[in-house]
């Protein structure tokens, strides 16, 4: 009997470190010369797992609208989902057979789906300063007028 899964982290970025290194296992696997039908079911069970802690750290994130690192956490988490989303493209695209019959096949392209909007959703989440970072606030004249006072 398999344990249910923590419905909530007790730590954002451990957790997403942990996922990140168990996406790079799964990045390396494709670049060994393996038998992918010995790790087929252990690679897909992986893929799974990722697939449910992204989705739950998602959830918690969008829930916790006052976290302070909020925008800082959806952006690790939307690079998490990219480095997701290229492993299972690799997949799909792999000369291993094992992936490329139908159920698997499938079953990667919903993985991808899934990655692909949660990526997204967590772009949104990042809030309209972080994303005009680039703009100044205090235009070049109203700094130099400022600074002629000292």
């Amino acid at each position: 009997m398999k344990k249910s899964i923590v419905n909530k982290p007790s730590n954002f970025e451990d957790t997403l470190y942990i996922l990140n290194e168990r996406i790079q296992i799964l990045r390396d696997f494709l670049s060994l010369d393996l038998s992918g039908e010995l790790f087929h079911e252990k690679n897909m069970d992986d893929m799974d797992f990722i697939d449910k802690m992204l989705d739950i750290l998602l959830k918690n994130l969008m829930e916790d609208a006052h976290n302070l690192d909020r925008d800082e956490q959806a952006d690790n988490l939307s690079e998490t989902e990219w480095q997701f989303s290229q492993v299972l493209t690799k997949f799909v695209s792999a000369g291993n057979e094992a992936f490329r019959f139908p159920p698997f096949k499938d079953k990667l392209s919903l993985l991808r789906n899934s990655s692909a909007a949660r990526r997204k959703t967590a772009e949104g989440l990042q809030t309209k300063t972080e994303k005009m970072s680039g703009e100044p606030i205090v235009s070049k004249d109203e700094m130099s007028e400022l600074l002629k006072k000292f």
